[in-house]
């Protein structure tokens, strides 16, 4: 297995056509991975953390790309509400069936909205908002399109961004291999996320590639279970 370079194979849930029940496993199961091996704590403590520096702001907009079945802002609406944090979430995902299982799990909930939107796609337009975050997404990008994408942000009134992502390490590839038939998720959350870990980048590679867009203010912080926080402020 060579982890020294990236993996440039897509996974199955990059089909943005996939649907039924296949999808709404594989989303259901990335619920319970985000909610399990860290990334829901680790994305809620830096969101928490950036809005309680700003207590001047009386509200956040804050948009998730690439947001699957809308784990990720469901769980943030709910205990930023919980630190009287008040903010408006934007999901946006490729897939429009993602976006309506999203929209089928937040109806309790009136202050996210879901969108369908081509995130990888050159003419993507990044909207404005406080903070920018996603989970497990910027891989998808190769190291010239997650360059361009970080630069057109600089153009924007985004002024936070807070990316939750692993960081590709043979160790945990092979803890994933062989966890992994232990757990209650799809089959497809099973094999893409091998090749999840095998995409993602290194902490040099993100450090190399924020730097050569431009961003000067920005820290990569490593987290439990080979995980980094990308923060930025633009």
């Amino acid at each position: 297995m060579n982890l020294e370079t990236r993996l440039l194979t897509s996974e199955q849930l990059d089909n943005l056509s996939l649907s039924g029940v296949p999808l709404e496993k594989t989303l259901d199961s990335l619920k319970l991975i985000n909610t399990f091996l860290g990334n829901h704590i680790q994305l809620r403590r830096a969101v928490i953390r950036h809005c309680k520096s700003n207590k001047n702001k009386k509200s956040f907009t804050i948009v998730d790309l690439g947001c699957g079945g809308g784990d990720s802002v469901i769980h943030l609406s709910k205990k930023l509400k919980k630190h009287n944090i008040n903010a408006f979430f934007i999901g946006i995902d490729g897939n429009p069936k993602s976006i309506t299982h999203a929209k089928t799990k937040s109806l309790k909930l009136t202050n996210l909205d879901f969108i369908v939107g081509d995130i990888l796609a050159s003419n993507f337009k990044i909207p404005d908002c406080d903070i920018l975050i996603s989970s497990h997404f910027i891989y998808h990008f190769n190291d010239h399109g997650l360059t361009y994408f970080l630069k057109k942000i600089k153009d924007t009134d985004v002024e936070h961004i807070i990316f939750s992502d692993l960081y590709r390490s043979r160790i945990a590839y092979y803890l994933f291999k062989i966890i992994s038939p232990l757990l209650p998720i799809s089959d497809i959350a099973k094999k893409d996320g091998l090749i999840a870990i095998q995409r993602a980048f290194s902490l040099q590679e993100l450090k190399n590639i924020i730097e050569e867009s431009g961003i000067i203010d920005f820290k990569i912080s490593k987290k439990p279970f080979f995980r980094t926080i990308t923060k930025i402020d633009l």
